[in-house]
């Protein structure tokens, strides 16, 4: 297309409401030695465009998309659909709020050890499995994103040894959206590059470990797990279980919070519906949040069944690497 016309299109189709000649006047201020600073030319363009110059262009027209007279529709969505994500049948462990590199390696070893004990079918990772301290808003004593990288991976390589022949499915959360985040804030030319895709960065297809979206929806059965960041407000309530509740209306299961809560309500026909939400493998006493908090170490184990029925074993860990 010749580039005078486009660029007439692209300025008829943003200001369609306007008169021919306050198009034409906005185009002659924007570009108008490409067009030898002629208002009438560019006028000219316009009507063609819009289709007021006379029946035989109508009719000879390519286009008639941004005729005056054409019956416009609606336009097309922004909304992103999401489909969500089933995890396998069986005994899965379930690990969140790592923290990499803040992670608490007695508790992280802790959680694999019983998943390994148990004999788990997968490996669930539910979002923040690294901090991006690096790229935060907030202030760091230390940013070192390059040194994170390599702790996050030695992190996968090491998880993957410990469950070589299990699926590994890994859904971030909002630490991990800092990353993204920061590209469309700071260097928005990069965004949606391979380069700033954590999976390329990670290297998951080489480590056969699943990357899902950042607020997919993932279905242990017929439950709902969502890390936690997807809503707001679940840890105002007496335990985050009982916000999440409050938020989802059903049974679901969440991470996110830090610490490990269970609540149960039953509705008018007698249904139960129970939300949990699971322990951290952090440091519970960061700068920002030393003392104070509800925080508490945890993993769970759920089991998922061919009919779509779940159990949900939600485990506490000690001081020391006690199971509880």
């Amino acid at each position: 297309m010749n580039p005078k016309t486009e660029i007439v299109r692209d300025t008829v189709r943003r200001f369609f409401h306007l008169p021919n000649q306050t198009i034409a006047k906005y185009i002659l201020s924007t570009h108008g030695p490409l067009f030898d600073g002629d208002l009438e030319k560019i006028r000219s363009y316009v009507r063609r465009i819009v289709g007021k110059q006379g029946n035989n262009k109508r009719e000879s027209a390519l286009d008639k998309s941004l005729f005056r007279d054409t019956i416009t529709t609606i336009p097309k969505t922004w909304r992103e659909v999401r489909t969500p994500y089933r995890l396998p049948i069986g005994l899965g462990l379930v690990l969140s709020d790592i923290h990499i590199p803040f992670h608490e390696p007695d508790a992280v070893e802790a959680a694999v050890q019983a998943g390994q004990a148990e004999k788990v079918d997968w490996v669930f990772l539910n979002g923040d499995i690294q901090d991006c301290a690096a790229v935060s808003f907030w202030p760091q004593r230390k940013r070192d994103m390059n040194g994170e990288i390599e702790m996050v991976i030695d992190f996968f390589d090491w998880l993957r040894n410990q469950f070589p022949n299990k699926p590994i499915i890994y859904k971030p959360g909002n630490h991990e959206y800092r990353l993204p985040r920061y590209y469309m804030s700071k260097a928005p030319e990069l965004a949606g590059t391979p380069y700033e895709a954590m999976e390329t960065v990670l290297g998951f297809e080489e480590r056969k470990i699943t990357f899902l979206d950042y607020f997919q929806l993932v279905y242990a059965g017929k439950l709902p797990i969502i890390h936690g960041h997807e809503v707001h407000g679940i840890s105002n309530a007496v335990n985050a279980a009982r916000g999440l509740f409050l938020k989802t209306k059903t049974f679901s299961a969440c991470s996110h919070c830090h610490s490990t809560s269970e609540s149960s309500e039953k509705t008018i026909g007698g249904k139960l519906l129970t939300t949990w939400s699971f322990g951290c493998l952090c440091d519970l006493n960061p700068d920002y949040c030393a003392y104070g908090n509800r925080w508490n170490h945890g993993f769970a184990l759920i089991n998922v069944e061919k009919d779509g029925f779940f159990e949900v074993v939600n485990r506490r860990i000690l001081s020391g690497g006690k199971v509880v």
